[in-house]
């Protein structure tokens, strides 16, 4: 008789791209029977990631106040749980984690790796490459991102590279929900992410105030979280707002649980981003039809937009080119979805393949 195996799953209390899919890799082990447990971390907020859980799985949480505090509760859960094992997928938090796996023998460490190296500080990096080592498996989301961790010394043997896997079926389901927009005859173009910096937007806010000059009845949605960065990101916006006299046409509806709608309902969708990891709302504004205008920020958008067939790139931090990019995506109306992502199969292996 096959033995049930565990996985304790430490999550961000946040509803970013390396969160869904976390989601969407316990699924998948759900589905190939093993007993999943979430442990979620939070920093002072609100639980806001418990509600997309797959239903009667297990889950707990710490609330950090300290680092020593978080890594005295990590290290209690994962004695408490006592899984097969122990999965992650924020690098602040692998780091951490793997510092405890020297306690924990019989445990398997999974780490997926969610942005790449070259975006944090050295030192960061130095640590990573101590820790990492310690990792039973990585999972890389590009094939550059493993040449980064390569680079720094974890073993090739050890690292799996998986593209970011797509809930089809919620998906159409979700985008099936009426449209937000009101019938008329604006021109609308889309973006999704929280106010953060590395989301680009107030990029996007210089390229749309260039777009509108030449199509008047055009708005711009932004569709995320709009406290990220004690809210300054937001501030600036609403002041590039005023700037450019674009009151009544740019729109932040906040953080939706179902923003497909937002992009299904769309002319183009934007990806105006300074880095990415592998950024999800791309890849699922090409797999709902939707023409997409977006900065290679990372070489795979290079990869996944086929300019011409499925939208148009810009260079990042360039406002200007982002624009053309925009408008010329306005013209394309079938759309060659070029997207191959990660199998259920694919990642259930990485975590069979821990056990030998």
């Amino acid at each position: 008789m096959k033995t049930k195996k565990s996985v304790l799953i430490f999550i961000q209390n946040s509803l970013g791209g390396a969160e869904r899919v976390q989601i969407e890799i316990a699924k998948m082990l759900l589905a190939d029977g093993w007993d999943v447990k979430f442990c979620m971390i939070g920093f002072g907020r609100d639980d806001e990631i418990s509600k997309f859980y797959p239903v009667g799985v297990g889950h707990s949480e710490i609330m950090a106040k300290s680092q020593i505090g978080l890594l005295k509760d990590i290290y209690s859960q994962i004695k408490e749980t006592r899984p097969d094992v122990v999965f992650a997928s924020a690098m602040h938090l692998n780091q951490r984690i793997l510092i405890m796996s020297s306690f924990f023998r019989n445990i398997r460490f999974v780490m997926r790796n969610e942005n790449y190296l070259y975006t944090v500080p050295r030192l960061k990096r130095i640590t990573m490459a101590l820790t990492y080592k310690k990792a039973d498996a990585v999972i890389s989301q590009t094939e550059e991102m493993e040449d980064e961790l390569i680079s720094i010394g974890i073993k090739k043997s050890k690292i799996y590279t998986l593209y970011n896997p797509i809930d089809e079926r919620s998906i159409i389901k979700k985008a099936g929900e009426p449209s937000p927009f009101s019938e008329n005859d604006k021109v609308r173009f889309v973006a999704v992410g929280r106010f953060a910096p590395q989301k680009g937007f107030d990029i996007l806010i210089e390229a749309f105030a260039r777009v509108s000059q030449k199509i008047n009845d055009s708005e711009l949605y932004i569709v995320g979280e709009t406290y990220h960065s004690n809210g300054e990101v937001l501030n600036q916006l609403n002041a590039l707002i005023d700037e450019y006299e674009l009151s009544g046409k740019v729109f932040f509806p906040g953080f939706k649980e179902n923003p497909y709608p937002y992009v299904r309902n769309c002319n183009v969708f934007v990806l105006s981003s300074r880095y990415e990891g592998l950024p999800n709302a791309l890849i699922e504004a090409l797999f709902l039809g939707k023409p997409c205008a977006a900065t290679s920020c990372i070489p795979i958008i290079s990869r996944i937009i086929s300019e011409g067939r499925n939208g148009y790139l810009a260079s990042p931090e360039n406002p200007s080119e982002l624009a053309d990019a925009m408008l010329k995506a306005l013209n394309l109306t079938e759309i060659k979805n070029t997207y191959k992502p990660g199998s259920s199969e694919e990642f259930v292996s990485v975590f069979n393949g821990v056990f030998g």
